[in-house]
């Protein structure tokens, strides 16, 4: 290995036949032929699917005057399925819609699933969540925020979405990792991260 330490991702040398479709719904499936060459020869013939989700914008409120995070519970059928437990806490998160500005899309997802406006972005990591079967790929923000001025429920309803938001001191946010009382990808990540740099921020 070399001194410098292990290559990051890196492009496949690959060739995807057509794709063929196997459902369009809110999501797209697809599956793909596809043919792997491999570093030193070799091919491999194979067939994968993915589910098309596209970019997706996280943001981890804080509220640094406060001391807390400001979170949201939302309903998530797959929880449900998966735990029994489908009323999860998650960071408010969306789709960055088409020709939308990244920044401004986690802008908008954190004032439709909290109702409160951003007062200072910064950007944390990206991340693929779940690159077995989905193209999704997630920008992560840290949003400073007023929490006193949190509504007791927000989301979109023409889009059918119910958030219930809530503050939640950053000790007891931490306490969630610890003691396993969260499974949402994103939020696990982002509460790891601030866990990492909190000392940093000041908070």
């Amino acid at each position: 290995m070399s001194s410098d330490g292990p290559k990051g991702d890196a492009p496949a040398d690959v060739v995807l036949g057509a794709p063929k479709v196997l459902a369009d719904a809110f999501l797209g499936y697809e599956t793909y032929e596809i043919h792997l060459s491999h570093p030193g020869g070799g091919q491999s013939v194979l067939k994968r699917d993915v589910v098309r989700m596209g970019p997706v914008v996280g943001i981890l409120c804080v509220d640094p005057a406060a001391g807390c995070v400001v979170l949201i519970r939302q309903f998530r059928l797959s929880a449900h399925f998966a735990t029994g437990r489908g009323d999860m806490i998650e960071l408010p998160a969306g789709r960055v819609e088409a020709g939308e500005d990244i920044e401004a899309a986690a802008r908008r997802e954190c004032a439709e699933e909290t109702g409160l406006t951003p007062l200072r972005m910064r950007r944390m990591f990206d991340v693929m969540p779940s690159p077995g079967v989905l193209d999704e790929y997630g920008t992560l923000y840290l949003a400073d925020v007023e929490s006193t001025l949190l509504p007791e429920r927000a989301g979109l309803a023409d889009e059918n979405e119910v958030t219930h938001p809530f503050a939640l001191p950053l000790d007891d946010a931490f306490r969630l990792l610890e003691e396993g009382r969260c499974y949402n990808g994103y939020l696990v990540m982002a509460l790891q991260w601030l866990a990492l740099n909190r000392a940093t921020l000041g908070l």
